[in-house]
């Protein structure tokens, strides 16, 4: 019931009940949705490296080395059989390698 003063007290007990419910729905949803965004960029940066290293490496023959981008370690390591990439995800340490085709 709506009165010359205002919401009553159960009318409003209720809304901020139905606001808390709804957030805290949404905003693990949210964190999880911003944690995958995350890790996607720094798999899409992995590849941006390996791309550049390999580059780097038919011109220096550099083996190993760090690269860094937006503040993240990408640490390399070319073998005969593969390229492999070393870094520091959101969901712990990620590695990602690819097989050199002769």
């Amino acid at each position: 019931m709506r009165n010359s003063r205002g919401f009553s007290w159960p009318e409003t007990i209720l809304s901020l009940s139905i606001t808390f419910i709804i957030a805290t729905t949404i905003l693990p949803f949210l964190n999880s949705m911003t944690v995958q965004l995350e890790d996607k960029k720094r798999d899409y940066h992995s590849s941006l490296v390996m791309y550049e290293i390999a580059k780097m490496y038919t011109v220096e023959n550099n083996a190993t080395g760090v690269m860094q981008v937006e503040k993240v370690n990408y640490i390399y390591k070319i073998s005969s059989e593969n390229v492999c990439i070393e870094y520091e995800g959101l969901r712990g340490e990620q590695r990602k390698c690819v097989p050199i085709i002769k």
